[in-house]
């Protein structure tokens, strides 16, 4: 049996309510994706290359340590090379995009 707890009552009793109308910013819809109503709706695509590029560039660096086999020195070297792919693909998808 469904309790009826007096925060339950105050929320509607469990059945969801939608009495407000979607916000929509360029061509979004608060409906899809509720934080675009308070602004917080972006992407940092240029960031994200970047980071990419460091994280690579961290791994690359992480080769000279105190580990002894090469085991840690293939993944070090094959995930650096993994996140330097996934950004410069992102860098050419962007420069191509059908989407401008």
């Amino acid at each position: 049996m469904a309790s009826n707890s007096p925060a339950k009552q105050e929320r509607g009793g469990g059945v969801a309510h939608h009495d407000h109308e979607a916000v929509v910013v360029n061509g979004v819809s608060s409906d899809d994706e509720p934080s675009v109503e308070w602004g917080w709706h972006g992407h940092y695509p240029r960031l994200a290359r970047f980071a990419g590029f460091l994280v690579a560039a961290i791994l690359l660096i992480m080769l000279w340590g105190n580990h002894v086999g090469a085991q840690e020195d293939i993944w070090l070297v094959v995930l650096a090379i993994g996140f330097f792919a996934l950004s410069l693909g992102s860098i050419i998808r962007a420069r191509t995009s059908w989407r401008r």
